[in-house]
């Protein structure tokens, strides 16, 4: 997925004479916003769904490291009742801009002096059904909800967004942070023998290929590392006590074998009868560790698939790609990966720890304002053929700031200081995109006419992490 340019280029028409900030908004086209919002929408987000056992404590790891401990019985009814049968957990979770937008969650907090920005350190939502029925929580029982940031800030306080007012509700003020990672819960050492527990390692499924060759003349599977989720209905967590080296991989997720399709195994977690797991090591420098699941009527095994980590998908598909090929590793690529993933790690992530008593849409955030601001009137214009676009809704990015503005008028408000992205949907419906970098070292009026020249993404991205790349690279 290529940008339209390689390089970002605007051109600024101004006049000095101010601007009446309270002008008629644009005529407001409902078709072409329903359609604007369908194409974002389309846009796959980071979403999880995992079957639990109701009746027992289960922890949760979503795609981004949000850590979930749900206790037993925590879900009931709309009526009161306990859910009969396994409950569907969704996570859906708001980490950058990108996530955002498509979201198209308002970042907007009423305050008795008006609309203040949201600026979130971590979003997610969480809801559960049981035989397509909404659940909700069981008096008494609250969720324990860990958040991975790289923002260290201690003033960002926790909030609720009401679906009944349809507005965000503070519910703790400055929320505590824990430096180091929190530490899962371990089941009993056991020689190799593992139990499905709260702890560990995710496990999600989806049958591969895995291909045979010879290394230092045994024959062994090779299992093609592979960065990306699929939504499964079958996640669990399993201990590793007997395989400390395995707590580097407690945010990645193993992979099924090709041994068993996807419906052999949705039947064996939802029907079968559950004996026991065990980790295998096997003498092979790659997919070393094999997880073989045993149940009453089958058996079936995973190997470890990486996901999450970047830098550990890369080592694992060099070393992949140089047993298959038969060739000897690249070493100076190893090198650039190792140095890659050391500057990443000194990016310290602390955790922020809280509870919660509602399924939905919760937030760490605090308010954030503009510095300096400075409104704008824009003419979009398409840097390639000239013509120019009107956008019903026009989205903002301010590049420090983990938010996104929105404005449905003809009036953007923004920091000069800042780079700033905007972005809209033409009616192509395409993604039209211009940086505005540092206004304020070109232009000293608070208010003004602007012409911008935008580039058009030649496709749409097809999830948040595409966009979220596009995005920083302009």
């Amino acid at each position: 997925m290529l940008l339209s340019a390689t390089s970002i280029v605007f051109i600024i028409c101004s006049c000095n004479k101010k601007q009446d900030t309270s002008s008629t908004p644009l005529v407001h086209n409902a078709a072409e916003q329903t359609r604007a919002d369908s194409i974002l929408s389309s846009i796959g987000g980071q979403t999880k769904i995992v079957k639990i056992n109701p009746s027992k404590e289960n922890n949760i790891i979503s795609k981004k490291g949000i850590q979930f401990s749900i206790p037993a019985n925590a879900f009931v009814t709309k009526d009161g009742l306990k859910p009969k049968g396994n409950v569907q957990v969704t996570i859906s979770e708001y980490h950058n801009p990108a996530d955002i937008l498509v979201s198209k969650i308002p970042m907007l907090y009423q305050t008795k002096n008006g609309a203040a920005q949201m600026e979130s350190a971590g979003m997610f939502s969480i809801t559960a059904t049981a035989k397509d029925e909404e659940l909700q929580l069981a008096p008494n029982k609250d969720i324990a909800v860990q958040v991975p940031s790289k923002k260290s800030d201690i003033n960002f306080n926790l909030y609720y967004f009401d679906p009944i007012a349809n507005a965000w509700v503070q519910t703790v003020d400055s929320l505590s942070i824990d430096q180091t990672e929190p530490k899962a819960h371990h089941a009993p050492s056991g020689k190799t023998s593992i139990q499905i527990v709260d702890a560990g390692i995710n496990v999600e499924w989806s049958a591969v290929e895995a291909n045979k060759r010879m290394i230092d003349g045994k024959v062994i599977s090779l299992v093609k590392p592979d960065c990306s989720y699929k939504n499964t209905d079958f996640n669990f967590t399993v201990a590793t006590d007997n395989f400390p080296e395995l707590n580097l991989y407690k945010d990645l997720v193993w992979i099924g074998s090709a041994n068993k399709d996807d419906r052999q195994v949705e039947a064996a977690f939802d029907n079968d009868q559950f004996i026991n797991a065990s980790i295998i090591e096997r003498e092979t420098p790659l997919n070393r560790y094999l997880m073989a699941f045993q149940f009453r009527h089958t058996k079936f095994n995973a190997y470890m698939k990486i996901a999450s980590k970047s830098e550990a998908c890369e080592l694992n598909e060099e070393l992949y790609l140089s047993y298959y090929d038969s060739r000897p590793v690249d070493e100076n690529k190893i090198e650039k990966i190792a140095t890659k993933a050391k500057k990443s790690k000194s990016q310290s992530t602390i955790f922020r720890s809280f509870a919660i008593n509602k399924l939905g849409l919760w937030n760490c955030d605090r308010l954030y304002v503009l510095t300096a601001k400075m409104n704008i009137t824009p003419r979009f214009r398409s840097i390639t053929t000239g013509e120019s676009y009107e956008s019903t809704t026009t989205y903002m990015i301010d590049k420090k700031i983990n938010s996104v503005w929105t404005f449905t008028n003809n009036i953007i408000t923004l920091d000069p200081d800042s780079d700033n992205i905007i972005l809209f949907i033409n009616g192509k419906g395409k993604i039209c995109y211009a940086r505005l970098n540092k206004l304020s070292k070109t232009h000293k009026e608070k208010e003004i006419n602007l012409i911008i020249d935008v580039e058009e993404m030649e496709e749409n991205p097809d999830n948040t992490e595409a966009l979220d790349k596009l995005l920083q690279s302009i």
